[in-house]
């Protein structure tokens, strides 16, 4: 109920929206509105032209597509530590694709304060999910204090379960696809599937459980382009912890 009456809180949705459009504001790729103005009930800004994603996605080249998948990646990723917010609404609705190209971002009714960036804990998370091995798997979540004591993980479900998370980072170019997403949606959201208990023995920071919710909003989108997008330079740069001890081939995958 917190959560959505602050969605209706149209004077904090405005200055969400401004830090947004100022911390943006020079950038080549990604375009925020600016805010004309904003009561309890009312909020003006200005008009963004574009094309739907949702359409754009059906009829744009594979290039194009790619190249604003990488945007809308990189917007998700960056605007906590450009911003100190995280987008919280990855909808493909909340996205316009410009007719020079730029991808335009609307709708900041939901944004979490991420001062710091995006959490470590998220970085662990998917760091440690790029080993190959259980054993290390398991042993970089208990360094990284992600698993509860005692408790009795079977890490190989686990890293089947959070295919969506570690999937994409082992590669250095990730070809998302709806057959790909499916699969790994099958296993996330079915608590009928033995797998679905296993994340409940993770020790999940109150701070990434919207980051979660993010990522796998994201990975949704970038499904629905099919887009073939750089993964592992976007989480090196903009979540460090990402890259601790992983590993990977970086050969471009193709998912089915």
């Amino acid at each position: 109920s917190q959560r959505v009456a602050g969605e209706l809180d149209y004077r904090a949705e405005a200055r969400s929206q401004q830090a947004f459009c100022e911390a943006f504001r020079d950038d080549p790729d990604i375009v925020v509105p600016a805010v004309v103005g904003a009561s309890g009930r009312v909020l003006v800004t200005e008009w963004l032209a574009g094309e739907r994603l949702i359409d754009f996605s059906e009829s744009a080249p594979q290039q194009a597509r790619n190249e604003i998948g990488q945007r809308f990646q990189r917007f998700a990723l960056s605007a906590p530590a450009r911003v100190g917010l995280l987008h919280a609404d990855p909808h493909p609705g909340n996205f316009r694709v410009l007719p020079d190209g730029r991808l335009g971002v609307l709708d900041f009714g939901a944004v979490v304060a991420m001062p710091g960036g995006l959490p470590a804990s998220f970085g662990h998370l998917i760091a440690a999910m790029q080993a190959d091995d259980p054993d290390t798997v398991r042993a970089r979540l208990q360094q990284s204090g992600l698993v509860r004591p005692g408790a009795d993980l079977d890490t190989a479900a686990l890293m089947d379960f959070l295919g969506p998370f570690s999937d994409p980072a082992r590669h250095e170019i990730f070809h998302f696809s709806p057959e790909w997403l499916r699969g790994q949606f099958a296993r996330e959201h079915d608590p009928r599937n033995p797998d679905y208990a296993v994340a409940l023995q993770l020790t999940i920071p109150p701070e990434q459980l919207m980051t979660h919710r993010v990522w796998l909003g994201v990975v949704g989108v970038l499904c629905r382009l099919r887009a073939r997008v750089a993964v592992r330079a976007e989480l090196r740069r903009w979540l460090p912890d990402s890259a601790r001890e992983a590993n990977g081939d970086g050969r471009d995958v193709t998912s089915r």
